[in-house]
Parts: structure tokens; sequence; C-alpha cells
């Protein structure tokens, strides 16, 4: 009986080590499973995290396809918009007008820059054959207002620039060809003798007087004597007639009526003044010179402004109604 009294502390004590083992053993299997769930909580959320940022970044790809998709969307309309317009320029009676405002302004340009009528009326008369296909009351007015425009033109005399410079070119050859007049100065009439009455410093002064007469011979030229041009003299002479040549020749070429006509008359005064004027080729040089002089070189003062303000209508009525 004592035996079995002495094995139940120790059974009792035993169970007590086992119970706390056990509830140490369960503490450290909760622990264990308390981290592992925090640290599968963590990653999950980590995860959660980097899913949100992929998420957001396909939103943010996905706007920019989108905003490319409209404005591409908004090009092709833009596009076909444009092809539509072009469409309706060329099945309309437009593309006419169109051509036809441009030879225009190309005829007005070399009307006013080279006054190169000829050129000038070919392209009008092109202008108004390119409308002739449409029959409408702005067209007819626009054929009309071209129409008055070439006759205008070709009612103006026509001056061959390219002529009256070989013309002028030629002239200016001859200059130093043109002979000169041949003017000996003429002897004074000898002074009468001295008389034997005349005291003797009289009679000595008279001879003195009578001795420079012969050393020193004046002359007196009238406005209608040929002026008297020394050697040394000719080189500008001839120098200054080529340069009121030249400059007649400049004004052709830029159209100057003023230039050339103040030229050509300097030149006029100067030939009979310097040379022979009976002389055939001063005679010939002073006619042909008067011919160009009767030459008109100014521009013609024709424009092809009311034509274009009329193209400018046209497209603007036109633009007005669609």
């Amino acid at each position: 009986m004592s035996k079995v009294i002495g094995i139940r502390p120790r059974l009792i004590k035993w169970g007590i080590f086992l119970s706390m083992l056990g509830m140490v053993v369960a503490v450290c299997l909760f622990s264990i499973s308390y981290f592992q769930l925090i640290h599968s909580n963590l990653s999950l959320a980590q995860l959660v995290c980097d899913l949100q940022k992929q998420t957001k970044q396909y939103q943010a790809d996905l706007a920019n396809m989108q905003t490319s998709l409209t404005q591409t969307q908004e090009s092709v309309q833009k596009t076909q918009e444009l092809l539509t317009k072009q469409e309706r320029i060329l099945d309309s009676s437009k593309w006419y007008v169109t051509e036809a405002q441009y030879l225009v302004r190309l005829a007005n340009d070399h009307l006013q820059l080279a006054h190169n009528i000829p050129l000038t009326v070919t392209l009008l008369q092109r202008a108004e054959q390119v409308l002739q296909p449409v029959s409408t009351n702005e067209i007819l007015e626009l054929r009309k207002s071209i129409t008055t425009d070439i006759s205008n033109l070709q009612a103006i005399p026509q001056v061959d620039t390219t002529a009256l410079y070989l013309q002028l070119a030629a002239l200016n050859a001859q200059l130093e060809q043109l002979p000169m007049p041949a003017a000996p100065l003429k002897a004074s009439t000898s002074s009468p003798a001295p008389s034997s009455t005349v005291s003797w410093w009289r009679a000595g002064l008279q001879e003195t007087w009578n001795a420079l007469h012969k050393i020193v011979i004046v002359r007196y030229n009238t406005a209608h004597d040929l002026a008297l041009v020394m050697p040394e003299e000719k080189p500008f002479l001839y120098q200054n007639l080529h340069a009121q040549m030249e400059s007649a020749m400049w004004a052709v070429l830029h159209r100057n009526e003023a230039v050339y006509q103040t030229s050509l008359d300097q030149l006029a005064t100067w030939i009979p003044r310097y040379f022979d004027q009976d002389a055939m080729l001063t005679q010939t040089f002073l006619q042909n010179l008067h011919v160009l002089q009767k030459m008109n070189i100014q521009p013609p003062k024709v424009n092809l402004t009311d034509t274009l303000k009329l193209f400018d209508q046209y497209f603007a009525q036109t633009e007005a109604a669609q």
C-alpha cells in the first residue's frame, strides 16, 4: 500500500511535466505557424502591389494607344476631307479657272518686269482658250476682260529693243570715224605802214604791235563756227561721246525714256559742233541719230489688274457659296 502511494506522486509529476512539455510544444508550433502566416501575408501584399503597378502601367499604355488611335482617326478624316475637296475642284469648273488665273498672273509678270508684249499676248490667249469649255456668266465676264487686255496690248506700237540696241552699238562704233573740220587759221590782214608824218615813238609802237600779231594769232568763233579741238583733247571728246551713246544703250535695256532722249539730244548737239557737217559720213550719222530719237521706248502702261481682280472675286463667291 505504501508502494502504491509512493508511485502516484511520481505519476503526477510526470503528468505535469508532460503537460507542460505539450503546452510548450503547442506554443512553439503556434508561433511557427503565426510567423509563417505573417510571411505569407507580406509576400501576398508585395505581389498585390506589383500587380497594381503593372495594372497602372497597362492602363497608361492603353490610354496612349487610345490617344494615338484618336489622332490617327482625325488625320485620316482630314485626309479624306482634303481628298474630297480636291475631287470637287477637279470635277468642277474651278480647275479651268485656276489654270487660267495662273496664266494671267504669269502674263502680268512678263508685262511688268520684262515688258515682253508678244509673250504676254500669247499667255492671255492661252488663258482665254482654257476658259472656253465653261459657259457660266462669271466665266464669260473673265473671258471678256482677257479679250480686252489682248486688244489693248496689240494696239501698242512694238519696240524691238534688240534691234534698237544693235543700231546704237553700230553708231557707237562709228563715232571715231567721223571727220573733223579742216579749218586753218586765217592770217590777219597786214597793218598799214606808219605814215611819215607820225612821230618816231608812234611808228615804233605800231611796228611792235604788227610783230606781235604775227607771233600770236587770236581767233574769234561765232555761234555758228565749229569748235576747235586740240589734238590732246580728242581722246576726251571721244570718251564723252561714247559715254553718252552707252548711256542711251543702257536706257534701251531698262526702258528708261528720259535717259534715252537726254543722251541722244546731247549727241545731236555735239556731233554738228565738233565734226564736219558737210561730210557724207557725218550727215548719215545724224540722220540715223534723228530716226532713233523718234523711237519711244516708254514701257506700256497697260496692266492686268482688273482681270486679276475678277478672278479673285470669282473664287471668293465660290467659297461663300459652299
